[in-house]
């Protein structure tokens, strides 16, 4: 099984861009499609996250995206099928 781990200078995907805690932690495809919907994920995010899943199409397990201080830690947001 593999994990992907993407570090952005992010904590992880944000449901308020100026709220730095504010950390989704899990996001399927369908939950994607809707924040991108409604203006939640913008901008530079969508590739990030358009990356992910293609990655997750192409067998990978699941994708952290983190900052780097926290490859150890438990926050951040794991995209998932």
């Amino acid at each position: 099984n593999v994990t992907l781990t993407f570090c952005f200078e992010k904590k992880g995907v944000l449901k308020n861009a100026d709220d730095e805690n504010s950390v989704i932690p899990h996001i399927t495809s369908q939950e994607y499609k809707q924040l991108v919907e409604e203006g939640v994920i913008s901008g530079g995010m969508i590739p990030k996250l358009d990356n992910s899943f293609n990655a997750l199409s192409r067998g990978v397990k699941q994708v952290i995206i983190t900052q780097a201080s926290n490859l150890e830690g438990s926050e951040g947001t794991c995209i998932v099928k």
